[in-house]
């Protein structure tokens, strides 16, 4: 899917990366509660712990690579676009795309805010938890200027609380051959142990 759409893999290795943490913190004392041994790995002994933990990080590495490969073909509009078609209430798709939208404002907000405060620090002062708080209190401030702003600028224009769009996907022979494929391949791997299957057609084939 990476090489269909033309996406960069170290960027979404990076973003996986950022994510890391909080599965790791979560998992790393399984190992520590569950000590008992279920397998063997040459001179290694691998306990039940260190299998969930493992399983913890692919489980999070994997999800996070469908939900970013998903934004990254699909448009966080379009996703939100589909919520709203599948039911998902309007004002909840709404907020959705506002906080997509806005959170990249905030965050050039908040990169100028920590230069300027770079800039007027010499030899350390100006960088302590003080100055910090203070420059969230600002945020906050700014972020609530600029949303009362913005959403006067909205109102003048017309805006109802629906969003528009000129031009609406539609499904098309390729998304439901990949739909019926991949839920085709996710019922026999529910069903059947297709690892084993194919590991004893591979013997079966060796002499």
């Amino acid at each position: 899917m990476l090489a269909l759409g033309n996406l960069p893999l170290v960027y979404l290795l990076k973003k996986i990366c950022l994510a890391l943490p909080f599965a790791f913190f979560i998992g790393i004392f399984n190992p520590f509660f569950d000590r008992t041994i279920v397998m063997h790995l040459g001179p290694f002994a691998i306990s039940g712990g260190w299998i969930s933990f493992l399983s913890i990080l692919m489980r999070l590495i994997i999800t996070v690579f469908a939900a970013l490969i998903l934004i990254a073909t699909t448009g966080f509009t379009g996703i939100c676009m589909a919520l709203e078609r599948i039911g998902i209430p309007n004002i909840f798709v709404i907020q959705l795309l506002f906080l997509y939208r806005y959170l990249f404002v905030l965050i050039d907000e908040a990169a100028r805010m920590a230069k300027a405060r770079t800039l007027r620090s010499f030899d350390g002062k100006g960088l302590g938890m003080k100055v910090f708080s203070s420059l969230i209190g600002h945020l906050l401030l700014r972020t609530l200027d600029r949303a009362q702003r913005i959403h006067l600028a909205m109102l003048s224009r017309g805006f109802d609380g629906e969003i528009r769009l000129v031009r609406y996907d539609r499904i098309g022979v390729r998304e439901v051959c990949f739909v019926l494929g991949w839920s085709s391949f996710f019922i026999l791997m529910r069903r059947y142990n297709l690892p084993i299957l194919l590991g004893n057609f591979l013997t079966n084939l060796v002499p």
